[in-house]
């Protein structure tokens, strides 16, 4: 019984952290990249057409 509700809290506790890094580090530096990316296309793209 105790066993189980340590598990259950450790896996909770780990989930919990794991989706405030996501939220916080993760997410915006894909996004961030991302948008560089993208900016970097558009413009290579309008040099190559000028």
């Amino acid at each position: 019984m105790t066993a189980g509700f340590l598990l259950f809290l450790a896996i909770f506790t780990l989930a919990f952290w794991v989706l405030i890094f996501l939220s916080a580090f993760a997410l915006p530096y894909a996004l961030t990249v991302y948008m560089i990316d993208k900016f970097r296309s558009k413009k290579n793209t309008v040099q190559e057409e000028a």
